[in-house]
């Protein structure tokens, strides 16, 4: 066993320390990547070291590098070498985190855990919840507690039941509210402000409007952080509004939720402590591996009297006193002890290394930001929030389609070079460029690199244009 896992932390460890050298992603058409690894279960076994050398050549190479300091597309997770240990503990001694009884310890990491996230987003003393796979699962267990909550057992009612959510709010919130047996017509689709924010008068009204119709308001999320720009919604006037009109409101902070760690977001997030339940992604600004997203909820009683069922056969390990069964709390009993992976690496680091990876990636964006402004040739769609910019070329010759068609080009072009990732996305139908700052590996180089490689796609897609180098 020791020879075995000698090679994989060789691997790992030799891949972490040479990211740089490696193209940001690389991928290989479906038809090759199954031709690779194609073959028929053996019969018999195969040496261990010949099965490393296959995965080394036909696997390990085609795909993103998310902890690459030039991934800044999408939203990227770059875990620590602790957290990937303590992932590696949890399977090695494969915990089954779902009833007290047979996983004590395991499950006391994860009170834990879920305590320093309560005091982190500011949420009062009872509040608790459980690890999920990602921001998605715990949305949908919000989702469901919310719906039995509002209607219990009278699946009748769903028919009249609505959810709100900004138009900036993530597709996670419209699939699990249908998942949740909540019609598509139902899910409202919320303006946002000039600055992409939730627009609460427009919530109002439509609440309004949907309870004069004879429905039944379910849910309200808002956004501590969209993904889009990293916009954060009005907090305290969403949570106000949902106090005087009695209805859920959850909190979709799995972008943005941890940057609460410093001391000047904690203070743009005022409200989300307000919250009936939250929605937290460890795996991507606490830096642990995929797949560990969370959920608090402020009366972890409403989980257990939509979750909980207790068969015959497992009347052994009910849940009693003080314990806490977490398969009651979720879907899940079956279910992998993820608070490992988040103890180790925050009891290695520390939260002050931690806050400080965090605040440099926000300067980093503002420092991209800034290279936007001062560049003639591109525009600044949305400025650095939470690690976000959204910006674009500008080219005064094109009408609108031509110029969302040009800065698709750039974008693919850029992507194709693979010594950058940076994705798109559409504001105010305008298609855009997307920065996302998020790894502790990231420096400016990279950040000079972006503009550089957008201004170079441009060059030669628009030839004879003079344009400017970047400056730094």
């Amino acid at each position: 066993m020791r020879a075995l896992g000698a090679q994989v932390v060789d691997v790992v460890a030799t891949h972490l320390a040479t990211l740089r050298d490696q193209p940001v992603t690389q991928a290989l058409p479906r038809r090759e990547a199954e031709a690779r690894v194609a073959m028929a279960p053996p019969e018999q076994g195969t040496p261990f070291d010949a099965i490393m050398d296959e995965l080394r050549a036909h696997v390990i190479p085609y795909h993103a590098r998310e902890p690459h300091p030039g991934f800044l597309g999408y939203i990227p997770s770059c875990p620590t070498f602790p957290a990937v240990l303590g992932d590696w503990l949890a399977t090695g001694f494969n915990f089954f985190a779902g009833v007290w009884p047979v996983a004590s310890g395991p499950n006391a990491l994860e009170l834990l855990v879920l305590s320093w996230f309560r005091d982190w987003i500011g949420m009062p003393p009872g509040t608790s919840g459980l690890l999920t796979a990602g921001g998605s699962q715990a949305t949908l267990t919000a989702m469901l507690a919310a719906r039995h909550h509002v209607i219990g057992d009278d699946a009748a009612r769903l028919a009249g039941c609505t959810v709100y959510v900004s138009d900036q709010g993530h597709s996670s919130v419209a699939r699990a509210a249908w998942i949740a047996g909540v019609p598509r017509a139902n899910v409202r689709a919320i303006a946002t402000d000039a600055a992409l924010r939730l627009d609460v008068a427009a919530l109002a009204a439509q609440l309004r409007h949907d309870r004069e119709a004879g429905l039944a308001p379910m849910m309200v999320v808002a956004s501590a952080g969209t993904t889009n720009t990293g916009a954060i919604d009005p907090l305290a006037d969403v949570a106000a509004l949902c106090e005087r009109e009695s209805i859920w409101l959850h909190v979709d902070a799995a972008y943005g939720g941890f940057a609460m760690l410093a001391p000047d977001v904690r203070a743009r997030m005022a409200g989300i402590e307000r919250a009936d339940s939250v929605t937290l992604d460890p795996h991507k600004w606490l830096f642990v591996p995929f797949e560990c997203g969370g959920l608090l909820v402020r009366d972890p009683d409403r989980l257990t009297a939509f979750f909980r069922v207790t068969p015959e056969y497992l009347r052994d390990v009910e849940a009693a006193d003080r314990d806490v069964n977490f398969a009651d709390y979720g879907e899940q009993l079956t279910r992998y002890a993820r608070a490992l992976k988040v103890w180790l690496s925050v009891r290695y680091f520390g939260v002050a290394a931690i806050r400080a990876a965090i605040e440099e990636a926000m300067r980093l964006a503002r420092v991209a930001e800034s290279l936007v402004r001062a560049e003639p040739s591109l525009e600044l769609l949305s400025p650095a929030q939470l690690g976000i910019v959204c910006f674009r070329v500008r080219e005064p010759s094109l009408d609108a389609t031509a110029l969302d068609a040009l800065n698709e080009a750039i974008n693919a072009r850029v992507n194709a070079n693979a010594r950058v990732l940076i994705s798109s996305t559409r504001l105010r139908g305008r298609f855009s460029l997307r920065l996302c700052v998020l790894g502790y590996r990231t420096t400016e180089a990279e950040i000079a690199l972006v503009i550089r490689e957008v201004l170079d796609a441009y060059r030669s897609s628009r030839p004879g244009i003079g344009i400017s180098s970047p400056r730094t």
